[in-house]
């Protein structure tokens, strides 16, 4: 059975920024997954990165404006090439979303912008959520309390992870399920043939 054992949800916060930057994503997160690791990216920290990717179940990968560029991927100097593309390998793409804050414009025609111009996003990820400064601003901390009302921005990025929590709590008990299932057919073959409801083919 160890073969069937399957991971409990485990989100990571993937970045390059250190983690006061994200904090509000942090507290925001703790309503939809208890576990929950925040992971610095270095240029000499792969080994590091590639152990903590595995042992997660589902990945947010975190940039912030105020470093100067909007250069997530496939663009001039991008920072994260090989760790977006390690999180869609591993995890797959349902399970990697890119979260960008502190913006100007939020809005949905910059959103097409960026996936027009940095298409590997698209193509790794989920989808990406745009937070302008304002927005930001507005989200409260500790929203791991109760009755905060979520921006619907973060709702929505919740629900997904919800979601996916849900769909793995459920996935670690399939293949027990499959297995209970197989091994009772022969059993229930067996009493129809004894009660004679099946003919026996002696």
């Amino acid at each position: 059975m160890a073969g069937f054992q399957t991971k409990q949800p485990l989100l990571g916060i993937f970045s390059r920024n250190d983690q006061p930057k994200y904090q509000w994503l942090i507290d925001s997160a703790y309503s939809a997954v208890p576990d929950i690791r925040p992971v610095h990216i270095t240029n000499d920290s792969g080994e590091d990165f590639r152990k903590m990717v595995h042992k997660c179940t589902f990945a947010i990968l975190y940039h912030t404006l105020t470093r100067g560029r909007m250069n997530i991927t496939n663009v001039t100097d991008s920072l994260y090439d090989v760790e977006l593309q390690y999180l869609h390998d591993i995890l797959g793409k349902e399970n990697v979303i890119v979260v960008i804050d502190d913006l100007d414009d939020s809005s949905p025609g910059e959103k097409d912008r960026i996936l027009k111009e940095q298409s590997r996003i698209g193509h790794l990820a989920r989808d990406l959520f745009l937070f302008s400064t304002t927005e930001k601003e507005r989200i409260p901390l500790c929203n791991q309390q109760k009755n905060v009302i979520l921006d619907p921005k973060v709702a929505h990025l919740m629900k997904i992870i919800k979601d996916h929590q849900r769909r793995r709590q459920c996935g670690i008990c399939y293949p027990c399920i499959i297995l209970a299932a197989i091994a009772t057919v022969p059993l229930i073959v067996g009493v129809l043939i004894y009660t004679g409801q099946i003919p026996s083919l002696k």
